[in-house]
């Protein structure tokens, strides 16, 4: 079995019984992978690719990973070594060393969420102009879909940094159409929005970013 021109209309189907709201979002996104086949990961659970079980499947990973997530920092026991370097190293005196230790966790845990609210920030504007946010790791290397007036496909995977993308990630875009954008450099200062494809009549800046993460994390402390 495989994704063809019926599995579009099913992924509606199925998306109807779950959330209606993201019906033609996930209905184009299957589109996508059916013009792209080898773009969909194979279900980690071996569903026969297209199958009414596959797409359920997809279409609960596509709404779980829209949902708020907030920032937690990492549940593993730090490694008292870190303590001592630090200590030893840096000359952080020992009374400093647990509140330091606290704030490099919670340091992590913004950092691992900053990818998260950046695709969350562009969607809450592309997703106005027909492009589709592949939340749920759907599509491979892809983070934003846009199907063009000619019938064609636009693509586009987005990053934090110019020094995230790991090596499988890059192997798979190599040869393709894919557009890539990064929003921070990792040896200077400053931001990258300016070269932001332009996708969309809207402009996107870090100062626009900002004012959607406030907001964003201020709704999460008063959920």
């Amino acid at each position: 079995m495989s994704l063809n021109g019926k599995s579009a209309d099913l992924a509606r189907q199925v998306m109807n019984q779950l959330d209606p709201s993201l019906s033609k979002q996930f209905g184009t996104l299957v589109e996508f992978l059916a013009d792209n086949p080898a773009a969909a990961p194979q279900d980690s659970r071996t569903a026969a690719l297209g199958s009414d079980e596959y797409l359920r499947r997809q279409a609960e990973k596509f709404i779980k990973s829209r949902a708020p997530r907030a920032p937690n920092p990492p549940a593993t026991i730090p490694d008292e070594m870190v303590s001592f370097i630090i200590n030893k190293y840096f000359d952080v005196p020992e009374n400093e060393l647990e509140r330091a230790v606290e704030l490099h966790n919670l340091s992590m845990g913004a950092e691992n969420l900053i990818g998260d609210i950046l695709e969350r920030y562009i969607a809450s504007i592309v997703e106005r102009h027909d492009w589709v946010w592949c939340s749920g790791s759907i599509v491979k290397a892809v983070d934003f879909i846009h199907r063009k007036p000619d019938g064609t496909w636009a693509a586009l995977q987005v990053k934090n940094r110019d020094n995230s993308e790991n090596s499988s990630s890059s192997a798979i875009r190599k040869g393709t159409t894919i557009d890539k954008w990064f929003r921070t450099f990792s040896k200077k200062q400053g931001d990258n929005w300016s070269n932001f494809p332009k996708i969309v009549d809207a402009r996107l800046s870090e100062t626009d970013f900002r004012r959607f993460v406030e907001a964003y994390l201020s709704s999460l402390r008063n959920r």
